[in-house]
């Protein structure tokens, strides 16, 4: 699963804050933003890899490209990607389609199918069709309900099977509320691009670290923090030594 998300930042000196498309508040504000790659099986959720959007550098859609070669260059077979309309330009399911991975993504209503926009070819609020969309190098199932359309490669499956798929983007949104709540995405008050990536990779690390310890107890993740915040500071910490040898 591959989406971005974005904080307030009030440092307008920093590196990497520049305005940003906020959509939790659905309005422009001065922050930092970040394109994050995920594995999940529907619990696990497992960072692969994370690009920090930098105005004039390189667009969201490139960056997300840039993680799906990642990815495929670690042997990284996933059963499908999904992504919002965002993430579903031509470039990004051609990609896919080179990888041979399959996709379901949602897509706009003014994308074209065979060079009609998707919201005038069903007038009812259902309707599916398989064809190919503008840019797009193979056939895709395009499926309708309501106001909402996806689309996906594997044109064997059900409309059922594609929702139930795209439900799974779920995950994604929640390991961004983790990331952010638990594990200080965002907090940090550095001002060097390369001092806030160390910063969101420790972020992603912890995330891994305590589902492992979390899960390996039959707990959930804030039960677990919880817990952990009950018992007394350790005196001694025994990858301390690790960590400073790493630094």
């Amino acid at each position: 699963m591959i989406d971005d998300t974005a904080w307030q930042r009030w440092a307008k000196r920093a590196e990497a804050v520049s305005p940003v498309w906020c959509t939790t508040l659905n309005k422009v504000l001065l922050g930092m933003q970040v394109v994050l790659l995920i594995w999940t099986d529907g619990k696990w959720k497992v960072p692969i890899g994370m690009r920090l959007w930098q105005k004039g550098g390189a667009s969201k859609v490139e960056l997300a490209k840039e993680l799906l070669s990642f990815a495929q260059s670690r042997g990284i077979k996933p059963q499908y990607v999904v992504f919002d309309s965002w993430y579903a330009a031509a470039v990004i399911l051609n990609l896919l389609r080179d990888l041979q991975w399959s996709y379901v993504a949602q897509i706009k209503s003014n994308r074209k199918l065979g060079g009609v926009q998707v919201r005038h070819l069903w007038p009812h609020r259902f309707g599916q069709a398989i064809g190919k969309l503008s840019r797009v190098n193979h056939e895709v199932k395009v499926i309708k309900d309501g106001r909402r359309y996806w689309a996906t490669n594997n044109l064997d499956l059900t409309r059922a099977q594609i929702k139930s798929h795209y439900r799974m983007r779920q995950q994604i949104e929640e390991a961004f509320r983790l990331l952010k709540q638990e594990f200080g995405w965002g907090a940090s008050r550095m001002r060097k691009a390369g001092a806030q990536i160390a910063h969101l990779h420790l972020g992603c690390i912890a995330l891994c670290l305590t589902q492992h310890a979390a899960y390996s107890q039959k707990q959930t993740i804030y039960a677990f923090k919880r817990e952990l915040f009950r018992q007394p500071i350790p005196t001694h910490l025994p990858l301390i030594n690790d960590f400073l040898e790493a630094a």
